[in-house]
């Protein structure tokens, strides 16, 4: 891939990065997730969401908290800028399980995403200090990192 070729690097300021890490360590044991919020394509907030299978191994978002959400919005003229979550215990890349779950009805992934355009931003507590990384998946399954530089 020449360098024209090379996808733009994302900014992402360091305390939605941080509050991100933040909330991946207070729901120990269990994976965190959340949504964060753009305002003219540029990251400005993160929101927490309920993980309602309460599992180290997987997570799924409270479905009122994320309707509140679009709403919230709606009203201020945001955009969805990424989903994020954390894995406890495994690097911060996509899990098989993760994939799935981005396609609706989950598994459909012979279509675009549920969520198309959107970064999935993963925070893996396997390591110090935690590694953030970002990605699309896209129809297919197919998973592309996103570069991102903390602000």
């Amino acid at each position: 891939m020449s360098e024209a070729d090379a996808p733009e690097v994302v900014p992402i300021p360091r305390s939605l990065v941080d509050e991100m890490v933040a909330h991946a360590r207070e729901d120990l044991p269990n994976e965190a997730c959340g949504i964060v919020h753009a305002k003219d394509g540029a990251a400005v907030s993160v929101h927490r969401v309920t993980n309602v299978a309460a599992s180290p191994y997987r997570f799924e978002m409270h479905g009122m908290e994320q309707i509140r959400l679009e709403q919230a919005r709606d009203e201020s003229g945001e955009t969805l800028f990424a989903i994020y979550h954390s894995h406890v215990a495994s690097r911060a890349y996509p899990s098989q399980t993760d994939v799935r779950m981005a396609f609706f009805p989950p598994g459909e992934v012979d279509q675009e995403p549920a969520y198309p355009g959107t970064l999935y931003i993963l925070v893996s507590l396997a390591e110090e200090p935690p590694p953030v990384h970002a990605y699309h998946i896209l129809e297919g399954g197919v998973i592309e990192e996103q570069p991102i530089e903390i602000v």
